[in-house]
């Protein structure tokens, strides 16, 4: 089983990542393959709403975003995180949502539908929630799978600060867990 961290905060190694990682060490203790992608480190670019992917399946913007919808495509299970910013997920996970989430409403749902994902929202102190629920609300859409523990929130501003949010970090690991448990039982049907 493959499980992908997604993270989109610009800012490299910073909570957002260091949380992530948690989740994705947890999985990898249940026998998962993990992968920690930075939306960052690749061109993505807005959509344009130009219609073309519901004619055509394919986008018409020229970027990595094949690349990275085919590597979900490939992974059984996907960790989004991202840092709140003004209440809601950074420019580059909204981005990553509009682009991965049209294209695979336009491909009929059925590329994502089965695998299981969950989401972490960091933050100071506000836009946990709010945060949060525009990943949960990509997961659902794409018919991904969320499980017992699929929503953690994390309190971080400094770099490495939420190393300090004790319980944070552990809910990040009971997620990472149980989407690797939820994969391993849809495999065993």
């Amino acid at each position: 089983m493959h499980i992908l961290g997604i993270s989109g905060s610009p800012r490299l190694g910073g909570n957002t990542d260091m949380v992530i990682t948690e989740a994705l060490n947890a999985a990898k203790e249940e026998g998962a393959e993990v992968e920690l992608i930075r939306i960052s480190d690749y061109q993505l670019k807005p959509c344009t709403a130009c219609g073309v992917c519901h004619e055509t399946k394919k986008c018409s913007i020229k970027d990595d975003y094949e690349t990275l919808y085919q590597k979900i495509v490939k992974a059984d299970g996907l960790i989004l995180g991202s840092p709140s910013y003004f209440q809601g997920v950074t420019a580059q996970m909204k981005t990553f949502i509009d682009r991965i989430g049209f294209l695979c409403l336009a491909r009929g749902r059925k590329d994502f539908e089965g695998k299981v994902g969950g989401a972490i929202a960091v933050a100071r102190r506000s836009g946990l929630s709010s945060t949060c629920n525009q990943m949960i609300m990509f997961l659902t859409a794409t018919r991904i799978i969320i499980p017992s523990g699929g929503k953690v929130y994390a309190i971080g501003r400094e770099k490495g600060d939420i190393a300090k949010d004790k319980e944070g970090v552990k809910t990040a690991r009971y997620m990472g867990k149980m989407i690797a448990k939820t994969i391993a039982a849809i495999k065993n049907r």
